[in-house]
């Protein structure tokens, strides 16, 4: 090549110039020369001196050409920047100067130890920029090492096991992608002893290590803000948990969580409030309409018309505006219920029930039924009580069917359905052994059966025997239950009149009425059910 046969060269009186045209294969020209003027970095140079060895014929040419001394040849290098926080570090690449030499990766790697750079070197990064050479871009500052920056601790927070925000007050979405209106969940019922919120510990953080290697303290976590006690509720000891005192609605004020035993519905149970499931007691102002359902864990009291809907109580159910319950309306209560009336309804009561009228209803208590009222009835359905039943008038002129059931000890009579039910099966698994197994001995010579079949025999004259003693024990008990149930001192008073129609039973004895009876008490005496003149 013709730059290798040109030397620009330092001497003591000057810079010169060699050019070695000896090789006629390899033309030099003017503009080579000037290329290896330029890049030895002399400014003043006589270029007179330059065209005379142009043209020169010799084969090796020599020539001062400047007074002025060559510059030194600069190597690459780098230049270290690192950032304020000491979590990362750059480098920018500095260009040689005077044909000096890039620097190699092991260099640049001395050159980072030696700036002190130890954590979180990119060695890729290095690389690359090695390998490009002098086509690498050396305007460009290179990431060159990163720290591991040091995470926070978490402050302490107050954290809900209820939604205080409002925001699930919504209907329900099922499965299908249909929408339950009334299921909405819109009051929130706590019971004592859950915790309703608690406190979480701040954490301390994770350390970090900057680009030098020396450690990064995190920020410890604030502790959490204290609880605020509402109505209700106790703070733990420990003073990281609210706990609810009683059992009731939770009542949200900012972040003061309350408890009220008591929940006020303003209007109507309907599609606006869905169903209503409380852990206190219950207060609808307007009426519960057909479809919904209202459960406490208190009383509950409707000031309006109860519909085809569920009412269920732990205390006791007052129905101001009564139940027309269409077939569908249900009344459970764990006490007493009240009603002004009910018509096509269940009422199911562990107390006493009182009402001014019962039509085509079934009721069920363990207390007593009473009517109250000038013109109180009871007309077709079912009423069963453990203590008395009482009304003006009972059962209609029309001969409505009306079953009034009287026992003085629900508990025992229903024991005594079971029992019997039971022993029916019994007696009737007794029954089909037995034919069976008279039928085996009366047809077959059992004296010469083989070995298996009287052991077949044998087992099932065991099971009959284990039948009928078991049988036996059964018919027993139900005497004993069923001279209980006629020693009841339950009774029916009908303080105007109890129609035909009317079917009377007071513990085991049955009375069915074919004419019209007056101003009665109805009770059981000695198994025969007898009535006398009431007498207020």
């Amino acid at each position: 090549m013709a730059m290798d046969r040109i030397k620009v060269e330092e001497r003591k009186d000057g810079v010169y110039i060699v050019i070695d045209k000896s090789d006629n294969s390899v033309e030099i020209t003017r503009k080579d020369v000037l290329a290896a003027i330029e890049g030895s970095g002399l400014k003043k140079v006589d270029f007179n001196v330059v065209s005379d060895l142009l043209k020169s014929q010799e084969a090796i040419v020599t020539g001062k050409i400047s007074e002025e001394n060559l510059k030194p040849p600069v190597d690459e290098d780098v230049i270290f920047e690192a950032s304020r926080d000491k979590m990362s570090a750059t480098i920018k690449f500095k260009m040689p100067e005077n044909d000096g030499a890039l620097l190699t990766f092991d260099r640049v790697m001395e050159k980072i130890a030696e700036f002190g750079i130890v954590f979180g070197i990119k060695e890729d990064t290095i690389k690359n920029c090695i390998d490009k050479g002098s086509d690498k871009d050396y305007s460009e500052k290179f990431v060159v090492a990163e720290g591991k920056a040091a995470a926070n601790g978490e402050d302490g927070q107050i954290l809900y096991n209820y939604d205080i925000s409002g925001e699930k007050s919504h209907p329900k979405i099922l499965g299908d992608g249909t929408v339950d209106y009334k299921e909405i969940n819109y009051f929130s019922s706590v019971y004592a002893g859950d915790v309703m919120a608690y406190r979480t510990h701040p954490t301390d953080g994770e350390v970090g290590t900057n680009v030098f290697g020396t450690n990064a303290e995190p920020k410890p976590g604030k502790p959490a803000p204290k609880l605020t006690k509402g109505k209700n509720t106790f703070i733990s000891e420990d003073e990281m948990e609210l706990i609810a005192e009683v059992s009731g609605q939770l009542v949200v004020s900012g972040k003061t969580l309350s408890i009220s035993p008591l929940l006020e519905i303003p209007g109507n149970v309907d599609f606006s409030t869905g169903n209503i499931d409380f852990a206190g007691s219950v207060i609808i102002a307007g009426a519960v309409l057909s479809g919904f359902s209202v459960e406490a864990a208190g009383n509950i009291e409707v000031k309006g018309i109860v519909e085809a809907a569920t009412i269920r109580a732990t205390g006791s159910v007052n129905l101001y505006g009564g139940i027309m319950g269409r077939s569908k309306g249900r009344i459970e209560s764990g006490c007493n219920v009240f009603t002004k009336f009910a018509q096509n309804a269940t009422i199911i009561a562990k107390g006493n029930l009182k009402t001014n009228a019962l039509l085509h209803s079934e009721i069920i208590v363990d207390g007593a039924v009473d009517l109250e009222g000038d013109n109180c009835f009871i007309a077709g359905g079912t009423v069963i009580a453990g203590e008395e039943v009482r009304a003006k008038t009972i059962g209609s002129h029309m001969g409505t069917r009306t079953e009034i059931k009287v026992g003085g000890n629900m508990e025992l009579s229903a024991r005594y359905e079971e029992l019997k039910a039971s022993y029916l099966t019994v007696k009737q698994q007794f029954n089909q052994l037995n034919e069976s197994y008279e039928g085996v001995v009366q047809n077959e010579d059992v004296a010469n059966m083989d070995a298996k079949r009287k052991a077949l025999l044998v087992q099932l004259l065991q099971n009959r025997n284990m039948l009928r003693d078991r049988a036996e024990k059964m018919e027993e008990e139900m005497t004993e239950m069923m001279e209980a149930l006629k020693r009841t001192t339950g009774k029916v008073i009908a303080e105007k009149v109890i129609h035909s129609g009317t079917s009377i039973t007071i513990g085991s004895a049955y009375k069915y009425l074919y004419d019209d009876v007056t101003v009665s008490v109805f009770r059981s005496v000695n198994g025969v059910i007898k009535s006398e003149v009431f007498i207020e």
